[in-house]
């Protein structure tokens, strides 16, 4: 009796569903304004979240992240932003962007008034000084070696009025400078993007020119103060595609609250450089569903009922789904980890910087990549407002900071 139950026992285990094994997964997602490393491990997968934006050029991976430039003076408040990239393996930080238009200022400043020294770090700025100089840079998303960013600044010197300006680039990550359109997706390409872009800012001022009966004070002051600028413009693909998307360059007394985006461009044929970068995207799989393909699994995003929020799932060959988590949208990119694999030095210093980054706080490092670039409307006459109130980046002096290096 005893040998039969214990046989019953033994065929009823091997009739019974063994749990899958996950499959052989290891990859970086950057998501929102975080990155994610999902890595198989026995019994499941290990999801990791780390406030960090990484690029990878060069072979290498690179962290992001932006720092505030503080030269104020009693009565001068003058904070400009520097952006960074730190290569994860040697610990080197670089300057890629930096602020040019507060540096001018803060220089002038500075001859106009040879006997006053800036302010230490814990030195109160007047309540109301006679001089402010903000700006104020948001990281868009990078392609391969590409940033695109957003630049807005804020100036005031009493009694004259305030000044906003605000502009869009694509900066080589690996020169710190500036990229012409032509030097990016090519001469031809380029000319014909622009053409395009600047049909469409035609067609927004002539809606812009409609509008005057319903807004009469606002109007003029968006046609005066908003001009086509070829420079100004960003890299947002269209699923896999390479588009770009020029914003009109907006200076004057108009605080505008958004970039003026114009519709992006598709640009055909794509330069030899796009298809590395298109293998990181996401596909659309379905509403509110995107998905990369890998050889062995799939890894699927679905957006949850909460806003922004995404359910992170890998599923093998076989259909079974691993949920790994939850993540923020914007989805970015998905760096490979597996085939083939990255070396022990770089995941080392991956490790290394994602506990790093476990101990960031504003104050020592700002690391942001905090909207992407939105879908242009017909005509946004609503992104830009009156300058009666302070320049809205002067509120960051609740704590000034120096620039330092993580």
């Amino acid at each position: 009796m005893t040998a039969l139950l214990l046989l019953l026992l033994f065929l009823i285990s091997c009739s019974s569903p063994r749990p899958a094994t996950p499959p052989a997964a290891d990859f970086l997602l950057v998501s929102g304004d975080s990155t994610y490393w999902v890595t198989s491990k026995p019994g499941g997968l290990d999801f990791r979240g780390s406030p960090l934006i990484l690029a990878r050029y060069g072979g290498r991976f690179h962290e992001l992240y932006v720092v505030d430039d503080d030269d104020s003076y009693q009565d001068a408040l003058l904070i400009g932003q520097t952006v960074f990239s730190r290569d994860l393996v040697t610990d080197d930080s670089t300057p890629i962007f930096g602020d040019t238009l507060i540096g001018r200022i803060t220089r002038a400043y500075a001859a106009a008034h040879p006997d006053l020294d800036p302010l230490d770090p814990d030195e109160p700025v007047n309540d109301d000084p006679s001089l402010t100089a903000t700006s104020d840079v948001t990281l868009l998303d990078e392609h391969g070696p590409y940033l695109s960013l957003e630049y807005h600044a804020d100036t005031r010197h009493r009694p004259r009025p305030a000044f906003h300006t605000t502009w869009r680039a694509v900066i080589d990550m690996r020169t710190g400078r500036p990229v012409p359109l032509a030097d990016l997706v090519g001469p031809a390409a380029a000319a014909a993007a622009t053409a395009r872009a600047r049909r469409d800012f035609g067609a927004l001022i002539d809606s812009a020119r409609a509008s005057r009966a319903e807004l009469p004070d606002l109007v003029p002051l968006l046609l005066n103060e908003a001009r086509f600028d070829s420079t100004s413009y960003t890299i947002a693909p269209a699923g896999r595609a390479l588009a770009v998307q020029f914003a009109a360059r907006l200076a004057g007394l108009r605080d505008a609250v958004d970039a003026l985006m114009l519709a992006p461009v598709t640009v055909q044929p794509p330069p030899a450089w796009w298809p590395g970068v298109a293998a990181t995207l996401p596909l659309r799989a379905g509403a509110g569903a995107w998905e990369w393909a890998r050889p062995g699994y799939t890894v699927r995003a679905v957006r949850d009922t909460a806003d922004s929020v995404l359910d992170l799932t890998v599923t093998d060959t076989a259909r079974h789904v691993w949920r790994v988590g939850r993540v923020h949208e914007p989805l970015r990119h998905v760096f490979w980890m597996d085939q083939p694999r990255a070396d022990s030095t770089t995941r080392r210093a991956l490790d290394r910087a994602f506990n790093d980054a476990t101990f960031y706080d504003d104050d020592v490092h700002v690391a942001r990549l905090r909207r992407a670039p939105r879908a242009a409307p017909r005509f946004r006459i609503a992104a830009a407002r009156a300058s009666s109130s302070p320049p809205r980046s002067a509120a960051r002096r609740v704590e000034r900071r120096r620039p330092t290096s993580p």
